[in-house]
C-alpha cells in the first residue's frame, strides 16, 4: 500500500510539473518579419513575410501559416517568393574607422552573405570611403563578386549618402524585379555631396528593400540611420562588435532569400490588426501589425481597381545601442539571472543566520566570523557556516521526529553521516539542481527537479542499504562457520567476534568490530547483537542472535547450536537463489516493458524529429505524458511486488 501511495504521489508531482500552465513549456516564439503588404486588389490582400533561419528548410506550405484579421482566422494560400529577378547591391564602408579587425570581419561576413545568395541572383558590390567605387556591376558569377572583396582597402572619410545614391542608381530591369540594397557602415556621413533628404528621395523612388547593418562604434550616427530606414521602410540590424557581423549578415541573407507571399481575402475595412503565425516541426514564428484597408464594404464577386499601393511595415522596434538610457537587455541576460539567483541565495542564508537560529546563537556566529577575520579563529568562515547549518538541520529533524528513521537508514546503508549532515547535503543538491533547471526552463520544472533530486537521494540510500544487506546475507554462512570453529577451538564469544572482525570483509567485519567496541565500552552483548541484527536487516542473523541469547540463559554447546543454524541458513540461501532464478523472466519482462517507451521516444527523436512535439508543446500532450509516466511507475511497482517472493 505504501508503494502504491508513493507511486501516486510521484504521478501527482509529474502532473503538476509537466501539465502545468499551457504556456509554461511552450517553445519560444521567434520574430516573423513583414516585408510588405499589397492591398491593390482588395479584398484580396497579399502579405510578404521573411521567416527566421530556424524555419529555413522546413518545407513550409499553406498549412504552416495562420492569418488572423481582427480576431478572425482567414483561409490563407502561401507560396515561396522565387529568387528569379532578384537584384542585390552590397555597400561596404571602407573608411579609415574600419581599418584592422572591422574590415577583416566585414569581408568574411560579406563573403558568407554572397555564398548564401542563389545562383540566379544578380549581385553588385560597391565600396565607399570619401567616394563610392563600384567594385563589380550586377553579375550572377559568384567568383567575380567574391574577387571584388579581395582588393578592398581602408582609408579617408565616409560618404555614406553618396554611396546610397550610387547603389540605388545601379538597379535595372523590369518594374516587378525585386530590388534589395544592403549597406554596412560603422560611422556617420562626413564627406557626401548629397544630403540625407536626397538619399531618402533616391531610395524611395527606386522602390527598394533596404537593410542597414550598423557596426557600433564611437563614430556612429544612429539617429540618422533610424530616420533613413523609417522614411524608406527599411530595417536596421545592429552588430555590437566585428565578431557579430557574420551572424548579422546571415540573418539579412535569410530575410532576403527566404520569403513567402501570403494571399487571403479580407473582410475588414479601415485599419485592421493582422496576426501572422508560421509553425513547423515545433518552431514557431509570429508577427502582428496594422494593415490600412479601404474604407468600403468588401465585394468578393468583383474586385475594385484602386491605385496600386504598397505599404512596407517594420514589425520589430530598432535595436537599442549599448549605453542607451532605455536599454534593459542586460536584465534579460543569463548573467543577470545568475546574479539574481546568487542574491536570493545570500538573502536566504542571511535570514537563516540572523532569524532562524535565535538571537544568542546569531551573535555567537557573528563573533566567530569576526574572530576569523582577525586571525583569532582556527576554522574558516565556510566551515563555520557549514557547522551552523548542520546544527540547525539536526534540531529541525529532531523536532520533526524523523531523526531516528534517518539514522536507521544511514546505518543500514553504511553511510558515515549524521542526519543533519545528510539533510544539508540532500537539500543543497536539490537547490543546485533546481537553480540550473530554472535557468533553462521555468519555476514548475525547477520545483519538480528539486523534488526528484530529494527522491533520488532517498532511493539511492535504500539501494545502498539493500546492497549491504545482500552482501551480509552472502557472508553469513562463512561468518557462522568461523565463529563455530573458533568456539570449538576453545575461544570465547568475544575472541570469536574479534576473529570475525579481523578476517571478514565489510560489512560483516565492520559490524562485528562495532559490536566488540560497544561491549568493551560497557554495553550488554545481547543488546549489541540485537542492534546489529536491526542494522543488517537479516532474518537469518536474527535467529543467530536468538540462539546466542538462549545459550546464555540455559547453557549448552553453542558450537552445535550455531552449526544447526548454519545448516538452516544454507538451505534458505539455496532456496532463495532458486527462486531468484525462476523469477528472472518476470523481472526481465518488467525491465523491458519499463524501458521500451523511453527507447521508442529516443528512436523517434532521431529518426523523426518533431513527431512527438505535440506531447511537449500542448497542454493535453503534457497531461498524457504525466498520466503515462504515473501508470508506468505503478506497473513497475506491481511487477516488483509480484517477483519479490517472501518465505
Amino acid at each position: 500500500m505504501r508503494a502504491f501511495l508513493g507511486a501516486l504521489a510521484v504521478g501527482v508531482m509529474l502532473v503538476a510539473g509537466l501539465a502545468g500552465p499551457a504556456n509554461a513549456q511552450a517553445p519560444e516564439t521567434l520574430p516573423l518579419h513583414v516585408e510588405g503588404i499589397d492591398t491593390s486588389t482588395y479584398p484580396d490582400v497579399s502579405v510578404v513575410v521573411s521567416v527566421p533561419r530556424e524555419l529555413v528548410g522546413k518545407a513550409l506550405t499553406s498549412k504552416s501559416f495562420t492569418v488572423n484579421e481582427d480576431g478572425m482566422d482567414r483561409p490563407v494560400e502561401a507560396t515561396a517568393v522565387p529568387t528569379d529577378g532578384l537584384q542585390v547591391v552590397l555597400l561596404l564602408d571602407t573608411s579609415g574607422s574600419m581599418e584592422g579587425a572591422p574590415i577583416a570581419a566585414a569581408k568574411d561576413a560579406a563573403q558568407s552573405f554572397l555564398d548564401a545568395m542563389p545562383d540566379s541572383v544578380d549581385v553588385a558590390v560597391v565600396s565607399f570611403n570619401d567616394t563610392p567605387e563600384v567594385r563589380t556591376p550586377f553579375t550572377t558569377d559568384a567568383t567575380q563578386a567574391e574577387n571584388a572583396l579581395s582588393g578592398i582597402e581602408t582609408g579617408r572619410d565616409t560618404a555614406l549618402y553618396d554611396a546610397l545614391a550610387a547603389g540605388a542608381a545601379l538597379f535595372k530591369g523590369e518594374e516587378n524585379d525585386r530590388r534589395i540594397l544592403v549597406v554596412l557602415s560603422d560611422g556617420g556621413d562626413t564627406a557626401s555631396s548629397v544630403t540625407l533628404e536626397d538619399a531618402i528621395d533616391v531610395i524611395s523612388a527606386a522602390d527598394l528593400g533596404f537593410y542597414v547593418v550598423e557596426l557600433e562604434s564611437p563614430e556612429n550616427d544612429s539617429a540618422s540611420l533610424q530616420r533613413l530606414v523609417a522614411a524608406t521602410g527599411g530595417q536596421v540590424v545592429a552588430a555590437e562588435d566585428p565578431e557579430a557581423l557574420a551572424a548579422v549578415f546571415d540573418e539579412v541573407a535569410s530575410k532576403i532569400v527566404n520569403q513567402y507571399e501570403l494571399h487571403y481575402t479580407s473582410e475588414a475595412t479601415g485599419e485592421a490588426t493582422l496576426d501572422i503565425v508560421a509553425a513547423a516541426d515545433g518552431v514557431i514564428a509570429a508577427a502582428s501589425t496594422l494593415v490600412p484597408l479601404p474604407d468600403i464594404t468588401p465585394v468578393t464577386t468583383h474586385a475594385p481597381e484602386p491605385a496600386p499601393t504598397m505599404t512596407v511595415i517594420e514589425v520589430l522596434p530598432p535595436s537599442l545601442r549599448r549605453g542607451s538610457v532605455v536599454s534593459v537587455g542586460f536584465l534579460e541576460s543569463t548573467t543577470a539571472l545568475w546574479l539574481g539567483s546568487l542574491a536570493v541565495f545570500l538573502g536566504l542564508l542571511g535570514a537563516l543566520l540572523f532569524l532562524g537560529a535565535g538571537r544568542g546563537e546569531s551573535k555567537r556566529f557573528v563573533s566567530r566570523a569576526v574572530k576569523h577575520r582577525l586571525g583569532e579563529s582556527r576554522g574558516g568562515m565556510l566551515a563555520g557556516v557549514a557547522a551552523w547549518v548542520t546544527s540547525w538541520a539536526e534540531r529541525v529533524v529532531d523536532r520533526g521526529g524523523v531523526a531516528s528513521s534517518i539514522t536507521r537508514l544511514l546505518e543500514q546503508a553504511g553511510i558515515q553521516l549524521r542526519p543533519g549532515e545528510l539533510v544539508v547535503v540532500a537539500f543543497a543538491g536539490a537547490l543546485a539542481a533546481a537553480v540550473v533547471a530554472m535557468l533553462v526552463s521555468n519555476g514548475w520544472t525547477a520545483l519538480l527537479v528539486g523534488v526528484l533530486v530529494l527522491f533520488g537521494v532517498w532511493m539511492w540510500m535504500r539501494r545502498q542499504a539493500a546492497k549491504r544487506q545482500k552482501a551480509f546475507a552472502e557472508q553469513l554462512p562463512d561468518l557462522l562457520q568461523l565463529v563455530s570453529s573458533s568456539i570449538r577451538s576453545g575461544f570465547g564469544m568475544m575472541q570469536a567476534m574479534d576473529a570475525v572482525s579481523r578476517e571478514m570483509p565489510s560489512p560483516a567485519g565492520v559490524e562485528f568490530q562495532r559490536v566488540k567496541t560497544e561491549v568493551q565500552l560497557g554495553r550488554n552483548l545481547n543488546d549489541s547483537l540485537t542492534a546489529m541484527a536491526g542494522r543488517v536487516s537479516s532474518e537469518d542473523f536474527q535467529w543467530v542472535v536468538e540462539a546466542i541469547q538462549i545459550h546464555n540463559e540455559v547453557g549448552g554447546d553453542l558450537a552445535d547450536i550455531l552449526d544447526s543454524v548454519l545448516g538452516t541458513v544454507r538451505d534458505r540461501i539455496r532456496v532463495r537463489r532458486r527462486i531468484h532464478t525462476l523469477s528472472a523472466e518476470g523481472r526481465m519482462s518488467g525491465l523491458v516493458l519499463a524501458a521500451l517507451p523511453f527507447v521508442l521516444v529516443i528512436a523517434l527523436f532521431f529518426f523523426s524529429p518533431g513527431y512527438l512535439d505535440v506531447l511537449v508543446t500542448t497542454h493535453i500532450g503534457r497531461l498524457l505524458v504525466a498520466v503515462g509516466l504515473t501508470l508506468m511507475a505503478i506497473g513497475a511497482l506491481w511487477i516488483r511486488r509480484i517477483t519479490a517472493l517472501r518465505f
